[in-house]
């Protein structure tokens, strides 16, 4: 009796029924891959002794769960494909084009996981390395953006092309409406094209310190839109450019000079005239000795005019601090040095005079 009730059970399940038999083997075989999935992640990353400032280290974050979603997916798309041809079923045509388009989704899912993980390892990476980032901020972002966009847009059309819509049409259409957009929103595309080229060329950053001269506009970049530039200026206000005014409007980034120059003009008495070339020598000297001066840059110490009043001597010369409260110290000790020179040689600044004339 269990003999025949044994052979008609297998009977039933191997001959009658043995699509059943292949829904279990599917089902293990997901749960074992699920299993080992991320065990085999962590695994090659121990054995390759992975930093965590290495991208590699995270990419179990990036592609186990698109993984198990796509192992899940298609188990159940296997199963109602198995209904769809036992039970024979007419409504379940649709079941291989949901299968494509859960692995396109599920492979930008993980393009856009491994995105985020790239990023945040590379913007997170000690600066002491190598002194600063392999990437600047600037960069990581509009790659970001770009990959971003360039990746949903094509999950769409692809997912499009799966289902059956012509995107031939749709892709003319949006050329039409591209142009009638462009037509009447010619300010905000030229704006976000600026913001664009400054992402590109890169002429500031933020925290630098710039100034607009035709817009008298002098502040300290807060941050760089895909619309706008803010910026705070020296009375601490925000102030909003847009973008499309780089492409027009000079850009001096004080933050980026190499130098300060001092350009000064002192003054001598006439009666001290004979002891200039002595003064102009010792303020030479003085140059020579300043670690703060730059001495591959040309040093200008002359006897530039003859005034009214006085003999002027022209001193020019390049200081490395470019930090304004640093140049100013160093300025100020400089002049005062010069002033002591002066006095050691018996010469005297003039004293300025103001003439009164009355008319009767």
């Amino acid at each position: 009796m269990e003999s025949g009730t044994s052979q008609s059970w297998h009977q039933w399940l191997l001959i009658d029924h043995p699509w059943l038999i292949e829904i279990g083997i599917a089902v293990t075989l997901l749960v074992f891959l699920n299993v080992i999935l991320k065990r085999f992640l962590i695994r090659s990353k121990q054995r390759a002794h992975l930093k965590e400032s290495d991208w590699r280290y995270h990419l179990d974050y990036a592609a186990v769960v698109p993984a198990r979603v796509l192992l899940w997916l298609l188990l159940i798309t296997f199963f109602f494909d198995l209904l769809t041809r036992e039970l024979k079923l007419s409504g379940l045509t649709y079941i291989t084009s949901l299968r494509s388009a859960g692995i396109i989704v599920c492979l930008s899912w993980f393009l856009l996981r491994w995105k985020n993980v790239f990023h945040r390892v590379v913007s997170s990476r000690d600066l002491r390395e190598k002194g600063r980032l392999s990437m600047d901020p600037f960069t990581l972002e509009i790659t970001g953006k770009i990959f971003t966009i360039v990746v949903i847009f094509l999950t769409v059309l692809i997912l499009m092309q799966l289902f059956g819509f012509n995107v031939v049409p749709l892709v003319t259409f949006g050329g039409i409406g591209a142009a009638t957009l462009g037509i009447s929103g010619k300010d905000v595309i030229s704006n976000f094209f600026g913001g664009m080229m400054i992402y590109f060329t890169r002429p500031f950053m933020i925290h630098d310190f710039i100034e607009l001269p035709q817009k008298k506009i002098v502040g300290q970049i807060e941050g760089i839109g895909w619309y706008f530039t803010s910026l705070r200026d020296m009375e601490k206000k925000p102030i909003y450019i847009p973008n499309a005014v780089f492409s027009t409007e000079p850009v001096i980034n004080q933050s980026r000079m190499t130098h300060r120059r001092i350009d000064e003009i002192i003054g001598v008495r006439y009666e001290d005239l004979e002891v200039v070339p002595k003064i102009i020598e010792e303020v030479h000297a003085l140059f020579e000795h300043n670690t703060s001066v730059d001495h591959h840059q040309p040093i200008l110490i002359f006897l530039k005019n003859l005034a009214d009043v006085s003999v002027q001597i022209e001193v020019k010369v390049y200081v490395l601090c470019t930090r304004y409260e640093d140049f100013m110290e160093v300025r100020q000790a400089i002049l005062t040095e010069i002033c002591h020179v002066v006095e050691r040689n018996g010469a005297k600044m003039p004293t300025p005079i103001m003439e009164i004339v009355m008319k009767g």
